[in-house]
């Protein structure tokens, strides 16, 4: 289902049907609230073994598969007043092709599932770190089969990736109707502080009607202790390669292993100027 091409482009990788409404449902949110469309793609992995020649030669079996994957994709992504275009890709690459993908259709956001980055083949190992130390575009990483949106966690230290995940919340509040609270943990004795960042924070950010939460202690023991309360937390990158440990599999937050709530993983590229962030330019 092909649409009219306009405004920022939020590209969903899909890869599990058991993650595709959860993914569809961020990525409508988000395109939705920036005016813009969303294109779901399916990265049919084919073995280094096989031609993409012969794959294409058996394309009616895989067919089969991603077109009813990409139909669910544009039946829920009717709940958003948003256009859709979907594609099927065979490829060698895996994750590889995600980013060749958001380069080429000039994505301004990724929406995958974590699960779904374990598609990534042996090839793309030797230059993983370059690919995700290079960013194309903001990513978000859901690790969760199910979305609820009534409740939103946000914790934040400020940075780049947190301008993301307030992004993102108010996108979900705008469309979705989501409560949003945002999380500060504070070293002891810096509460108040830490209150006056968080708030001026949330002004900043457009979400100055969210709930205020100014804890102190273990930020990671913090966000497992609070995130049970909510129906989504939204974790900002605090440094660069959070996707290339994700993609690894070896993405030690025990934190987010633990939480029987989604979790979305943000990570906005750290190059990108003060202007692209504002008007999402490349």
């Amino acid at each position: 289902m092909t649409e009219t091409d306009a405004g920022p482009t939020v590209l969903v990788a899909l890869s599990n049907p058991r993650t595709e409404g959860a993914l569809i449902t961020l990525a409508g949110a988000i395109a939705q609230q920036k005016g813009g469309r969303v294109l779901a793609i399916h990265v049919v992995t084919v073995p280094d073994q096989t031609s993409l020649e012969r794959a294409a030669e058996d394309r009616e079996k895989l067919d089969a598969s991603s077109e009813e994957l990409l139909a669910a994709a544009a039946s829920d992504a009717e709940a958003f007043d948003v256009p859709i275009e979907t594609k099927t890709i065979l490829s060698h690459r895996g994750i590889e092709e995600v980013f060749d993908a958001a380069r080429t259709n000039d994505a301004d956001t990724v929406v995958m599932g974590y699960g779904g980055t374990r598609f990534a083949g042996g090839r793309v190992e030797g230059s993983l770190d370059e690919l995700t130390h290079d960013l194309p575009c903001d990513f978000l990483v859901l690790d969760g089969q199910r979305l609820d949106l009534s409740d939103v966690l946000v914790p934040t230290a400020g940075g780049p990736s947190s301008d993301l995940s307030a992004e993102v919340a108010k996108a979900l509040r705008d469309t979705a109707g989501a409560d949003v609270s945002l999380l500060y943990v504070a070293d002891a004795g810096e509460a108040e502080a830490g209150r006056e960042f968080l708030s001026g924070w949330a002004e900043g950010h457009g979400l100055g009607d969210a709930t205020l939460r100014i804890e102190t202690g273990d930020v990671e023991r913090t966000i497992g202790r609070l995130g049970s309360e909510y129906d989504l937390v939204i974790v900002g990158a605090t440094e660069r390669g959070l996707l290339s440990r994700i993609v690894r599999g070896s993405l030690a937050f025990s934190t987010i292993e633990r939480l029987d709530t989604p979790v979305l993983l943000s990570e906005r590229p750290s190059s990108r100027s003060l202007r692209e962030r504002l008007f999402g330019g490349r």
